[in-house]
């Protein structure tokens, strides 16, 4: 444990110039937490804070330096519009098999478990940690196997973009209810917004005690970070944009870089998409891009809502759009239909399948979201993903998207044609011998 810690203290020293509130200083904090100085009895750390306000960066930064450090037991990100990541399923097998490499020992007695029960996937959460991660930890305690002193850490961000408030809170419950008294200590890191039924668990007797906090809203600044974020992100577009040889090597100066910080509120979002929309056209030059974003104002009467940057942001890359209902008849089966999966209605994910689904011609789709590259995602294989989830809170919140609100019960309603259309058109096809079954 002693090289590891003075290795991270000297992670420490090597940033002397650090804000005392800035990401590095969150994370030291952290550390420091792990390393058993602060809150030596905490079983949990509960990160939080806004949308936006830089959670999964830290957490992202945090896992790189445990990881090299030998301190990452596992790691688990939740997606709200991704279909793997946007609930529970997949959790325990990642956190298995990420703990059977970091420590090698456990991978036969985990593969032993699974080969005795093979629908041990299809269990309870509670079940699968048992007997996937504690009961090979303690087969390994009783055979006197070398645990080192210094603990590991599994880090889970994005808590609250796990499908159902009551499994998040169940979530929780299981983590204390499983590595509590673990012969290998363990730190679970969980970074998530501070949403109410979050905190009612975090807040529940059986919860507290074994809990630490930390609110990037009380003692983290992100305005430092942002600040080199966008400077880091402009030197790379002028290096790698394809009209790179036509941006002048001082663009665009410290000037505009704390004008835009100024601008994002604290809110990692606010640049993130700013560069993503600056660099998100390589026929366009990004100097005339980004003199774009400087223009957008709020609304007038806007100035001082939560997030008046990101809404301007949002609505004015939304107003270029060509076609804009088809654009949001695919936004809204996106934030209505995939992060809930009501009604047993299978998550519709990339671009092939709404296609499919919308009755439109192959590549409508992909067509339509090449417009919206800079909050969304589409990979080589027509994989949709929405960036950040501020966007599904814009588009359903009608005092920030305006022309652009997307109504729930609406898209539900076209959801519900659609799927009678294809009901209609397979039993036809069913019983093209026969009747066809009437659907009223």
């Amino acid at each position: 444990m002693g090289a590891v810690y003075n290795s991270l203290e000297r992670q420490k020293l090597d940033t002397p110039k650090c804000h005392p509130n800035t990401r590095v200083a969150v994370i030291q904090r952290i550390i420091d937490w792990i390393l058993g100085k602060i809150a030596f009895a905490s079983l949990i750390l509960w990160l939080y804070g806004a949308a936006g306000a830089g959670k999964s960066t830290i957490a992202h930064s945090l896992a790189e330096i445990c990881d090299r450090e030998g301190l990452l037991l596992a790691t688990f990100f939740f997606w709200k519009s991704a279909m793997e990541r946007n609930s529970v399923d997949c959790l325990v097998s990642t956190i298995a098999y990420q703990a059977a490499r970091a420590i090698p020992a456990m991978r036969p007695l985990i593969e032993q478990a699974i080969d005795f029960d093979p629908e041990i996937f299809h269990h309870t959460v509670d079940a699968q940690l048992n007997k996937l991660i504690i009961k090979p930890i303690e087969q390994l305690h009783s055979t006197g196997f070398n645990f080192r002193n210094c603990p590991f850490v599994i880090i889970i961000d994005g808590l609250d973009e796990c499908q159902g408030y009551l499994v998040q809170s169940g979530l929780i419950k299981s983590l204390v209810t499983a590595f509590l008294g673990s012969p290998l200590r363990i730190r679970i890191l969980i970074a998530s917004r501070p949403e109410v039924y979050l905190q009612a668990t975090f807040n529940s007797s059986s919860i507290e005690s074994h809990l630490s906090r930390l609110a990037l809203s009380d003692e983290y600044s992100s305005y430092q970070d942002i600040y080199q974020f966008l400077q880091d992100s402009f030197e790379t577009v002028r290096q790698e944009h394809p009209l790179a040889s036509y941006i002048p090597p001082s663009w665009p100066g410290p000037k505009i870089l704390r004008e835009l910080t100024q601008r994002s509120s604290g809110q990692f979002i606010f640049a993130s998409t700013t560069v993503k929309y600056v660099c998100g056209d390589p026929c366009e030059l990004p100097t005339r891009r980004l003199d774009v974003i400087r223009q957008l104002w709020p609304p007038r009467g806007e100035e001082d809502l939560p997030y008046a940057e990101v809404n301007a942001l949002y609505n004015y890359v939304l107003s270029k759009v060509r076609g804009i209902e088809r654009v949001k008849q695919v936004l809204g089966f996106l934030v209505t239909l995939n992060p809930d999966r009501p009604y047993g209605i299978h998550a519709i994910e990339s671009t092939d399948m709404m296609d499919k689904f919308l009755f439109w011609t192959p590549g409508e789709t992909q067509a339509c979201l090449s417009q919206l590259a800079s909050v969304i995602k589409c990979d080589a294989g027509g994989k949709i993903r929405i960036l950040h989830a501020s966007l599904q809170d814009f588009l359903c919140d009608p005092s920030r998207s305006h022309q652009f609100y997307l109504c729930r019960e609406s898209v539900l309603s076209n959801i519900a044609l659609l799927g009678l259309r294809h009901l209609s058109l397979n039993q036809i096809d069913i019983t093209e011998k026969g009747a066809p079954l009437q659907i009223p």
